[in-house]
């Protein structure tokens, strides 16, 4: 009977164990995919957002000003440094659809020697697809 109550006692124990072993692999996992896929700066959130309508059924492109909202009247629309390649991307291709300006700046840095930056200039990101094989 001791037996029987410690195989069992063990059995439990052993799923227990390997239970959170598996939960815990899944759970390393997803937030690697997490971290791969936010923002690159999470203090300033990316200011281009695709927002659903409900009334339209489709996804909008919106844009919110920028924490760099002083360089504007230079480079029109900026992006925050958070907005990855990706995001920007999808977001001009919305307001293409929509037949709205998709212009956005990213913001080119130089650093001087006290590690203050300054805007000077912008780059855009866009899709190469050459007909190379990779």
């Amino acid at each position: 009977m001791n037996r029987k109550k410690l195989a069992i006692g063990g059995a439990i124990v052993l799923g227990a164990a390997l239970f959170a072993t598996v939960g815990a692999v899944a759970g390393y996992a997803a937030a690697e995919q997490q971290a791969a896929t936010e923002d690159r700066d999470p203090g300033v959130p990316c200011n281009l957002r695709l927002v659903w309508d409900r009334v339209t059924q489709r996804s909008l492109a919106v844009y919110e000003d920028s924490a760099l909202i002083s360089y504007t009247p230079n480079y029109g629309r900026i992006a925050n440094l958070s907005c990855s390649d990706d995001v920007i991307l999808r977001w001009q291709e919305a307001r293409r659809v929509d037949g709205l300006d998709d212009q956005v700046c990213r913001p080119v840095l130089r650093f001087d020697a006290d590690a203050m930056a300054e805007v000077v200039g912008c780059a855009v990101p866009s899709l190469v697809v050459d007909r190379e094989s990779r």
